[in-house]
């Protein structure tokens, strides 16, 4: 941190200056670090800029290694440091914090978010207008707009009863300033005879290619495929011809800068969440993400996102809750380390009662899995662990069951191909689902009798996920 940063934020949060006697409802922040690195000092600052009159931040730290600690005493005097000694988990090292909170409000925030100045008010004013609020989600968007970039290819049919039109391989999407996503027009992963992993696109598929410090690179290593003459491949922007490439059968990397003129007119926010979604098989989704062919993606910000609504649940990572029904649940489940707990807790409130909004006025940016790289190995374990231990308590056994033998087949699966391809990577990843679904049998006893306090409040027949179904 540079000294001039410094100066501007060793004092106190904003709220509490000026913020009594204000009238508005105190909030406590609360943010849970593990090894932060920088995201924490850009954090802390947007949540010192915050424009509400009254609120506290507590940061509790899972043990970190990285200096953030040390950084943290000097750097934010203001901001109270709850250091927990071990690394918690998201459940426990978060209880720390809100069990001690006495504001009728805590807001619980991601070490890698960035929030507008306006983010706190439209929050508090969804919990003080409805009193069975239990929680309200801001519009959380990846903290990088995007630009949209078309690739258009000629297709064929492999056949063998694959009846899948195909356009070229995407070996890497991955620029070197940040990674893109294929937004559209793509298949799910595959690997090749090398064991290399790439995407099919279809006739056209959409990149969505991160813009920082307005700049935007595509990176890619893209092939035709064996078997195939070089293949002519448009790459559009806004309709606009950024190349044409000619596309060999075997791997080769595509680099180019996008026009800074495109970069202004064309990019974007991505919505990475708007709420939580439940699935039809008791699994849960970020609202604004969408699964197509296999393909992971994500939905440009827009009209879709611009109304507030009610939702099922409200993201841990980003949101304000309602101190005393967070009492009433006792918090959030010890018992799972990081995620799926959100999820579990609102299905807890909703049979109690309780609900939850999506209030797109609030706006929070957030660095996707910074500080949990999506679907390493541990990522892989604490969710397939989450989700089990959430529907043991709360969904029908048929679910439960269901999602533990999804765990068995594609871990069984993974570790067989990782050690025929001496692939360690997916050998770990099988490895962890093994875990996971070890340590949630190990958990049972517990589990059920959490489930059987659930089971006197109302059937454990999915009833409180009905109305929140959306097509996919």
């Amino acid at each position: 941190m540079t000294g001039a940063i410094a100066a501007e934020t060793a004092r106190q949060p904003a709220g509490t200056v000026g913020g009594a006697g204000t009238g508005a409802p105190r909030v406590h922040v609360v943010v849970l670090t593990y090894n932060p690195g920088a995201f924490i000092d850009r954090c802390l600052c947007s949540i010192l800029d915050t424009d509400y009159p009254a609120f506290d931040v507590t940061v509790v730290d899972n043990d970190s290694t990285d200096g953030s600690v040390r950084n943290l005493r000097r750097d934010f005097p203001g901001v109270a440091l709850v250091e927990a000694g071990a690394n918690l988990g998201f459940s426990r090292g978060n209880n720390l914090a809100m069990r001690e909170a006495t504001a009728p409000f805590i807001a619980l925030l991601n070490p890698d978010t960035e929030v507008d100045p306006g983010w706190l008010r439209p929050l508090v004013e969804r919990l003080c207008t409805d009193p069975v609020a239990g929680g309200a989600a801001p519009k959380i968007l990846y903290l990088h707009d995007r630009v949209p970039v078309d690739l258009h290819a000629p297709t064929f049919v492999p056949g063998g009863g694959d009846t899948r039109e195909l356009g070229v391989r995407l070996y890497t999407d991955a620029s070197e300033i940040a990674p893109p996503v294929v937004n559209r027009g793509a298949y799910g992963p595959e690997t090749d005879h090398d064991g290399a992993m790439f995407r099919w696109t279809g006739a056209s598929a959409t990149l969505a290619v991160p813009v920082v410090d307005g700049k935007a690179r595509i990176a890619l290593d893209i092939a035709a495929g064996p078997g195939r003459d070089d293949v002519e491949l448009a790459v559009t922007i806004g309709g606009r011809e950024l190349a044409a490439l000619h596309v060999a059968p075997e791997r080769a990397r595509f680099e180019r800068d996008i026009p800074a003129d495109a970069v202004r007119e064309f990019a974007r926010p991505v919505i990475e969440n708007a709420g939580i979604k439940p699935l039809p098989d008791g699994s849960m989704r970020d609202r604004g993400t969408f699964v197509t062919h296999g393909n992971v993606w994500q939905a440009w910000d827009g009209p879709d996102f611009a109304v507030p609504r009610e939702v099922f649940a409200v993201k841990g990572g980003a949101a304000l809750y309602r101190r005393s029904m967070l009492e009433t649940l006792d918090f959030f489940d010890p018992g799972i380390f990081m995620y799926y707990e959100d999820a579990d807790l609102a299905w807890r409130a909703r049979r109690r009662g309780w609900r939850f909004w999506y209030e797109p006025a609030s706006v929070v940016r957030h660095a996707h899995a910074a500080s949990s790289r999506e679907w390493s190995p541990a990522f892989v374990r604490n969710v397939e662990f989450g989700k089990l231990r959430m529907l043991a308590k709360n969904a029908p056994w048929r679910w439960a069951g269901h999602h533990a033998a999804l765990a068995a087949i594609h871990g069984g699966r993974e570790i067989r191909h990782g050690l025929a391809a001496g692939d360690a990577e997916t050998l770990a990843r099988g490895r962890a689902r093994a875990s996971a679904l070890s340590a949630a049998l190990r958990a049972m006893p517990g589990t059920l009798r959490l489930r059987r306090v659930e089971a006197r409040l109302g059937p454990l027949d999915a009833r409180e996920l009905h109305p929140f179904y959306e097509p996919e």
